[in-house]
């Protein structure tokens, strides 16, 4: 297989900065996206965003989605990491998942 063909997993995480009275609402939208958690959270408005995608493109949508609800005043990447999948598994096991989490997790 090509190495342009092979799969990737990118983990990025992204600060945002939300209206208070508008933070239930955007901690809502995190829950029923697929890929995308919360990390912490201030109460004056700021949250971490965890991200999880296949492709850059799946980040950027995930930071469109972000910065497209109401009351979030930005959105800015903070970290960002390509991984195979078999780096992905390395690093479960070293944070002391079991080889059967692992598994679940990844599929």
């Amino acid at each position: 297989m090509p190495d342009s063909q092979k799969a990737e997993i990118h983990i990025a995480s992204f600060l945002v900065h939300v209206r208070p009275e508008s933070m239930d609402a955007v901690l809502e939208l995190l829950e029923q996206t697929p890929g995308l958690e919360e990390g912490t959270r201030d109460p004056i408005g700021k949250l971490v965003v965890l991200a999880e995608g296949s492709s850059h493109q799946d980040l950027l949508g995930a930071m469109e989605l972000i910065e497209s609800a109401p009351g979030v005043l930005e959105c800015i990447l903070v970290y960002h990491e390509v991984m195979s999948p078999e780096e992905a598994r390395q690093q479960l096991i070293a944070t002391g998942q079991s080889e059967t989490e692992q598994q679940e997790a990844m599929s």
